[in-house]
């Protein structure tokens, strides 16, 4: 079961991900939007106008994007400050990369060996550290270093799956081709 906290909830969320990502217009989007700006379709109340209609109206890409949570975790930590605060869409999008951390690991979690407790705790470490993480101020969400979270992290997945079997264990699986 997913952890509740890293489940995109739309109607608890100010449409951070309505200003804050950028997309081009392809078979996944209908428009191009720029980084930082609104999308015309974003509400002056902050919800998407054709939510229920996405995906017909040209916005499939809208019904597959995860934020992983931290949509209602920032509007959350910014309930009282302005909409326009320009630090809103940098702290959205560290948040966003720190969840999608943290359900990789708590899914890698759920498939670690329990063979392998200094495995399972190296998780564990990792998972509250980020949580930690998380939970700090907008300025050391700002000024957090993602890609030594990023890396750090993919080093102890990458440490999961050789535990798993590594490639071959994969390659054995009828889903992989």
């Amino acid at each position: 079961m997913r952890r509740a906290d890293l489940v995109a909830e739309c109607a608890r969320c100010a449409g951070l991900c309505c200003v804050a990502t950028s997309f081009e217009a392809s078979q996944e989007f209908a428009i191009d939007k720029p980084l930082g700006v609104a999308c015309p379709h974003l509400s002056h109340e902050a919800r998407c106008a054709i939510h229920a209609d996405r995906a017909r109206r040209g916005f499939a890409g809208c019904t597959l994007y995860d934020c992983y949570g931290a949509g209602p975790r920032v509007t959350r930590m910014y309930e009282e400050a302005p909409r326009s605060d320009a630090r809103r869409d940098a702290v959205f999008l560290a948040m966003r990369e720190l969840h999608e951390l943290l359900w990789l690991l708590s899914e890698a979690a759920k498939l670690c060996p329990a063979s392998r407790a200094d495995l399972r705790a190296a998780l564990s470490d990792r998972v509250d550290m980020l949580e930690a993480t998380a939970g700090g101020s907008i300025a050391e969400l700002l000024a957090l270093d993602l890609e030594a979270q990023q890396r750090a992290t993919r080093a102890l997945l990458r440490r999961v799956g050789e535990a798993l079997g590594g490639r071959a264990a994969l390659r054995a699986l009828p889903i992989v081709k």
